[in-house]
């Protein structure tokens, strides 16, 4: 089953699109983000691969020329770039710091049912520096469509809205999803030179143009 998903940040110029494939046995995300991060407009692409109880393999994270490639093997060994990173060894699952799809991982590889708060170690990715450390978090179901996130090293708490298959709805203060864009028009914008037209569907396209046209009104204000 595929999920094409935009997200639209609230706290800043920003839009994400997301490329979702679940199967019975192995989980993909591919991703596009295009934020305002301090003066300039950071182009992120990212590709994180699951099994099929949302366990997390491996993902690559590139940013403009650099990237960095995260991986878990079935015996727990995590590598960055290929080097042994004995301090994420605690970690079971990632989070990105510039998507909400990251979130979805222990939602859906946890059961809820009989313990509804969970405190778990994540490898967290921090953007642009492409830097990777263990965080430790709390995930506390309130709902079937409603968790609350903490961060335990900041104390930063934030209560997500999630859809039937645990995928990320609103997390204020940073993240809405967006209607679908399929319907939009069927002429996409004309392909920026340094993104790969085979990788993207046609609403990332749509994200591109519409974030192109934020940044340049936002940039025109003087931020």
């Amino acid at each position: 089953m595929r999920h094409d998903i935009v997200w639209e940040w609230q706290d800043r110029p920003g839009l994400e699109h997301l490329s979702l494939e679940i199967g019975p046995a192995a989980i993909r995300a591919d991703g596009l983000v295009l934020v305002q991060l301090g003066p300039d407009l950071l182009k992120v692409r990212y590709a994180v691969e699951l099994d099929g109880g949302w366990g997390f393999r491996r993902a690559h994270i590139a940013v403009g020329d650099k990237a960095l490639d995260l991986a878990r093997a079935p015996d727990g060994i995590w590598t960055a770039d290929g080097q042994e990173r004995t301090a994420l060894a605690a970690c079971v699952d990632i989070d990105i710091m510039v998507t909400p799809v990251t979130n979805s991982l222990p939602i859906r590889r946890l059961d809820w049912a009989e313990v509804p708060s969970r405190i778990i170690e994540a490898a967290y990715i921090r953007l642009p520096e492409l830097t990777v450390e263990p965080a430790r978090q709390e995930y506390m179901r309130l709902a079937p469509d409603r968790f609350r996130y903490r961060s335990l090293s900041s104390g930063f708490t934030a209560e997500l809205a999630v859809d039937g298959e645990g995928l990320v709805l609103d997390y204020p203060p940073i993240w809405r999803r967006r209607q679908a864009v399929r319907s939009r028009s069927t002429k996409a914008p004309t392909e920026p030179r340094s993104i790969s037209a085979s990788r993207l569907s046609e609403a990332a396209w749509w994200v591109w143009g519409d974030l192109l046209d934020r940044g340049a009104q936002f940039l025109g204000r003087g931020g």
